[in-house]
């Protein structure tokens, strides 16, 4: 069962898609075998993020997780704290089959500020 945040943010979902020139970028996963989940964040001199898109399959909780990511960190600071259990606690939950989205989207986060 898909939550009623998860649909908000899936049909709502900003952010999905590509930048032109990132500062900082992730892929997480494999496209080749279909479960990836990539982020590309344009941070300024402070460490705002400034603009963040990804680009995931087009399953409603891949992207869910994506548009959670952008609503929590355009206009923020990139390096506050992030937890799997975060994301799917305000997502409402995820279905068991599809709670890895939320690891690979606060991976992504992690990996692309290393």
């Amino acid at each position: 069962m898909i939550s009623a945040q998860v649909y908000r943010y899936f049909h709502e979902a900003k952010g999905f898609g590509h930048l032109e020139t990132p500062t900082h970028q992730s892929m997480v996963g494999s496209a080749k075998q279909g479960h990836f989940f990539q982020l590309q964040l344009e941070l300024d001199a402070q460490g705002l993020v400034k603009n963040l898109r990804f680009y995931c399959p087009r399953c409603a909780p891949a992207i869910a997780c994506g548009g959670y990511l952008h609503e929590r960190l355009v206009g923020r600071r990139a390096d506050q704290e992030l937890t799997v259990e975060q994301v799917v606690r305000d997502l409402g939950g995820l279905p068991p089959q599809r709670c890895f989205y939320a690891w690979m989207a606060v991976e992504a986060v992690r990996q692309a500020l290393s």
